[in-house]
This record gives structure tokens, C-alpha cells and sequence, in this order.
């Protein structure tokens, strides 16, 4: 966990409005849900091992055990459910807020993360599959992030030869097929049925350009209708940047068909990641199919600094106003707000305070009040880009 100072601060903000607003483009309506909720109501939603990530506590008002949400699907689906229940799908829903997880490790700390994203739940599987990627990669365009690469995987047909694996051995199985492993693979995997031993060995290596790995998946998953899906979805989102992943398997047990990772340089993490998730909704009593993605915040603002677009929100001229009597200075400050500038009064009577406190905290100019005016002390040459509008709205103040 960490504090957000000025300017931190409102780049995040920023970056989330900015993402919302992409959303929002395609038809995605923003919902707010509270941080913490009844335990039963979140673990409904999620996988057994993430249940050892939730931070629990007793709710004072009810005694009922509640969580701080880990996710925020979980919620979307309920909202679906039961308040949303009688619009018609699909339903096309935005989000920008935090979750809390625990970090694993010795040391057990509490992770907040940012994230904004999308769930569009009640649409066919191709489409929708085509459309959340098409947006994410929208989104990733819209804050300026131009190079990334989107990994589209599809968990079924790796989880289906692991469910086939001895139980003994299939830790050690998932384990080098993380890791890509195939010469361990082929060693851990000898005396399984041929079927089993060919697909675990050969998704290992099944990472690439959609054109070359689709065909040697074929050969060797078979006929898989998955693969079939796949290939629709890739023809779909021709001119994106992206590579297929089959030896993927993280989220095997919560993802059932087309899955994808927003990767770029900086983070060494994923941007962002989502997919197609249709057996959710049948835990809160509407079936339904279901995909979204989420975008970590502090991820996505590395990757822009990695590659030279650091997150700067426009913004208006920002001033100090000081010195004077206090009437000429608040007649001052006002002119420039309601000019649509920033304008802080501060109580410094001369113009190096002001330019010390102006400096310290951001601001572009200070405004030195007198009784023959006001005399504007400019910071820095990029200033100068912000200040003409807003020393016009000063009128005969400034000299």
C-alpha cells in the first residue's frame, strides 16, 4: 500500500477518467460497488485458491463475516443478477476502482490495486470475444501506449490433458508447463497415455504468431473445436499486435474459452489481462455468457514511462496570489478562477515566498499584489505556453 501525492494523484485520476471514457465509447455504462461486502456474496465468485488472498474481518453492524473485495467481477455479476435483472442483454458495464489482495511470501503484506475495466455479460461467445480485446486495445491507444502486444490464449485445451494426469504427478506437470519446459515435460509425462503426453509436450511450444502456431496446434490437439473458436477470433482482430499462447494456464479453473494478456516493457507484469468466463453467472442464479478485462492502473503508467509518455493531464495555469490587502488579493484570486485557472492564496507578503511556495508545490506563477497592481513572477519557460489566457483575465491587475 502507498500514499498517491500531488501529482501522482491526479495522473491516476486522470489515466482511470481517460480509460472510463473509452469504455463509455463503446456502450460500456460505469457502476460503482462498495469495497467490502458479506464474504458468502464474493467467494461465490471466485476460484478456491484465491480464497487464500481475501483479507476477512467482522462487520461491527451485523456481526456477519464481510471481505475487502479482491475483485470486482464478483460484484458485477450479483449487480447483473438482481438489480440489472430485468434489463435486456447485453449487459455492457465499466468500472475504475481498487481491490485488495494479500501478497504471498514471508512477509504477508496487503496489495491495493487500481484497475479500471469492463464486463460485457449476455453476448455470444465471438463476438463479444472479438469486441472486450478490440476495446482493450482501444484503451491501451486512447492514453497514448502504442506498442504492447495482446497474448490470446485459451486455458481448455491445456486444463483438459492436466485433468488426464496422474494426481501424483500433476503439480510437477503444471509447474514445467509454466515454465515452458518441454524437456521436463517429456520426462514427467512418459509413461501417461500417448494423447495426454503429446499435448502437454507440444503446447509448451505452441507460442507465436497466430499464422504459424494455429496450424501446429491442429496437429497437435486435432480436430478441437476451441481451436476453431480461436481461429474466428483471432480472424477478428486482424491488424492487432498479437501472439497465441496454448501452453497457458493460469486461470484454468475460472476461464472457459479465449483468454488475453496485455503485456508491454516497463512493468514486467501484465497491463492488463480478461477473458471469457460463462460459468460465473450460474453461481448467482442467471446463467449467462460472460467476458471483460481489467487494466492495472500502476502497470499501465509504467509501460507509458518506459516508453517516454509519462502521464502529464492537461491542465490550466496554475497561481500563487499574495501580497496586497486581503480584498485585493481574493479580487484577484477570483478574476482567475472564474476564468477557469487555479489560483491558491497564500499569506507571503513578498515575491520570494511566494516563488518558493509556488515551486514547491506546482504552480506556475505568483502573483505579487500591490497597491499599483499586480505583478506576475513567472517559474519556468514552459510556463509561459499556459500563462497568456490567463494573465489576459487579470484585466489591468497585472503589469
Amino acid at each position: 500500500m502507498r500514499d498517491l501525492l500531488p501529482p501522482e494523484a491526479d495522473a491516476r485520476a486522470w489515466l482511470s477518467s481517460r480509460l472510463i471514457r473509452c469504455f463509455g465509447r463503446w456502450g460500456y455504462q460505469r457502476v460503482t460497488t462498495p469495497p467490502f461486502e458479506v464474504a458468502e456474496v464474493i467467494e461465490r465468485g471466485l476460484d478456491a485458491l484465491d480464497r487464500r488472498d481475501l483479507l476477512r474481518f467482522v462487520d461491527p453492524s451485523t456481526g456477519e463475516v464481510a471481505l475487502l473485495r479482491p475483485d470486482i467481477t464478483p460484484q458485477i455479476a450479483r449487480i447483473v443478477a438482481t438489480r440489472l435483472a430485468d434489463r435486456p442483454a447485453p449487459h455492457r458495464l465499466a468500472y475504475g476502482a481498487s481491490v485488495v489482495r494479500q501478497r504471498r511470501g514471508r512477509a504477508r503484506r496487503q496489495r491495493v490495486l487500481a484497475q479500471a475495466g469492463v464486463e460485457c455479460i449476455g453476448l455470444a461467445h465471438v463476438d463479444a470475444d472479438a469486441e472486450v480485446v478490440r476495446l482493450a486495445a482501444s484503451a491501451l491507444d486512447e492514453v497514448g501506449l502504442s506498442k504492447y502486444r495482446i497474448e490470446l490464449s485459451f486455458v481448455a485445451l491445456a486444463r483438459d490433458a492436466l485433468d488426464r494426469v496422474r494426481p501424483a504427478a500433476r503439480a510437477d506437470v503444471e509447474a514445467a508447463l509454466l515454465l515452458k519446459d518441454a524437456a521436463t515435460l517429456r520426462s514427467l509425462v512418459a509413461s501417461e497415455d500417448a494423447s495426454v503426453a503429446r499435448a502437454l509436450v507440444g503446447a509448451a511450444s505452441l507460442y507465436g504468431d497466430p499464422r504459424e502456431v494455429l496450424p501446429r496446434a491442429r496437429r497437435v490437439f486435432g480436430d478441437e473445436p476451441a481451436l476453431a473458436e480461436l481461429a474466428q477470433v483471432v480472424k477478428r482482430l486482424d491488424g492487432l499486435p498479437l501472439v497465441v499462447d496454448l501452453g497457458e494456464i493460469r486461470g484454468m479453473t475460472y476461464y472457459t474459452g479465449t483468454s488475453f494478456t496485455l503485456l508491454a516493457d516497463g512493468p514486467g507484469e501484465p497491463v492488463g489481462s480478461g477473458g471469457r468466463y460463462d460459468g460465473l453467472m450460474a453461481r448467482f442464479g442467471a446463467p449467462s455468457p460472460a467476458t471483460g478485462f481489467g487494466i492495472d492502473l500502476s502497470n499501465l503508467e509504467w509501460a507509458l514511462h518506459a516508453a517516454g509518455r509519462p502521464v502529464t493531464p492537461p491542465r490550466d495555469a496554475r497561481f500563487v496570489v499574495c501580497g496586497g490587502s486581503g480584498e485585493r488579493r481574493e479580487r484577484v484570486a477570483f478574476d482567475l478562477r472564474a476564468a477557469g485557472h487555479v489560483a491558491a492564496v497564500v499569506p507571503a507578503r513578498g515575491a520570494r515566498p511566494a516563488l518558493d511556495y509556488a515551486r514547491s508545490w506546482g504552480y506556475d506563477a505568483a502573483v505579487v499584489c500591490d497597491a499599483r497592481g499586480a505583478e506576475v513572477h513567472r517559474l519556468s519557460d514552459g510556463a509561459r505556453k499556459r500563462l497568456p489566457r490567463a494573465l489576459a483575465s487579470l484585466g489591468t491587475w497585472a503589469r
